[in-house]
């Protein structure tokens, strides 16, 4: 079901356009229309920020502009962020330089990926990932943000986070023991390698605002983590 409401993406006031995987492109645009037409868009509304929540759905760079252009144009709504699985989705996301995220922001559950060959594909995630967040992937993550306490990366194939480290990461879910997990600053509260555990030191206190980029991996049959 096509659904227009109001949200909030942290402190950001928003509004969230769902649009439901299992219909042709032509019925949802249809469906779209429709909810958006009944009464036309509050007047309040015009020049909100609007987040896509595609779902698996997958969208071509070429319709999805013609809609967010649409959108703009035709109800005064500005697209900033895709949710989705899909890649082709989130590769055009990019392309129009929106915000792409594989789960809603502030859920705990991610929503439903398609099979993907372990390994084979990688997902970029370009912000934080917050508490409560759970990212689950078929391949490798890149987090271009922090992983804060209380999230969890799962990948299949390697984590690399540009920022704090300081959720749970898991590389190597399947038992890849091959994988790595790289960090701008590794807190972590604890990481895994497929199936080796290991945390952070108890008296580990970094120096506010310092870089010391590490990575683990198995040697030995132990997680090491060393400078990267």
């Amino acid at each position: 079901m096509v659904e227009l409401k109001s949200w909030r993406n942290g402190l950001l006031k928003e509004l969230l356009l769902t649009m439901p995987g299992e219909d042709s492109w032509e019925e949802v645009l249809a469906k779209v229309e429709a909810v958006l037409d009944e009464g036309k868009v509050k007047a309040s509304a015009h020049g909100a920020q609007l987040t896509l929540d595609m779902g698996v759905r997958a969208v071509a760079l070429e319709p999805l502009t013609d809609l967010v252009d649409r959108l703009r144009n035709d109800y005064s709504l500005l697209t900033v962020a895709i949710v989705g699985t899909d890649l082709q989705t989130q590769e055009a996301a990019r392309r129009l330089t929106l915000n792409v995220y594989s789960m809603l922001p502030g859920t705990s559950a991610p929503i439903a990926a398609p099979e993907a060959i372990p390994g084979s594909n990688a997902l970029y995630l370009p912000n934080t990932v917050r508490s409560g967040q759970r990212i689950d992937h078929p391949g490798t993550v890149i987090v271009g943000g922090d992983v804060n306490a209380g999230a969890e990366v799962i990948a299949e194939g390697d984590i690399l986070v540009f920022g704090t480290l300081r959720g749970l990461a898991h590389a190597g879910s399947r038992g890849n023991e091959k994988a790595r997990i790289f960090a701008g600053n590794m807190r972590p509260q604890q990481i895994r390698i497929a199936g080796k555990i290991a945390r952070s030191p108890e008296d580990a206190n970094p120096t506010p605002g310092a870089r010391n980029p590490e990575i683990a991996r198995i040697e030995n049959g132990e997680i090491q983590v060393s400078p990267a």
